[in-house]
C-alpha cells in the first residue's frame, strides 16, 4: 500500500482545518500536513457535519472500548 506523502516536507501525517478565504464568510475544510501546514487538498464543505457525526463515532466506541478494558481488568 502506497503511503501518502507531503510533498513540501516529506511528512505522513495529515489533519483537517478549517479555513476562511479572505472576503467569504463560509468556511472550507482542507487537507493540510500536520508537521508542516502545507494544504494538499479541500473537502465539499458539505461533508463537514459528516465528518463531525464520524469523529463522534469513533468518539463512542472508544469510550465503550475503554470500559470493556477496564472490565477485564477489574476480572483478573
Amino acid at each position: 500500500m502506497a503511503i501518502s506523502t507531503c510533498s513540501k516536507c516529506g511528512g505522513h501525517s495529515f489533519e483537517l482545518a478549517l479555513f476562511t478565504p479572505i472576503g467569504d464568510s463560509r468556511k472550507l475544510t482542507l487537507v493540510q500536513c500536520s508537521a508542516c501546514g502545507t494544504a494538499v487538498g479541500a473537502l465539499d464543505p458539505s461533508i463537514g457535519p459528516q465528518i463531525d457525526a464520524v469523529r463522534n463515532q469513533i468518539a463512542a466506541i472508544d469510550q465503550k472500548l475503554a470500559r470493556i478494558a477496564a472490565t477485564l481488568r477489574d476480572v483478573r
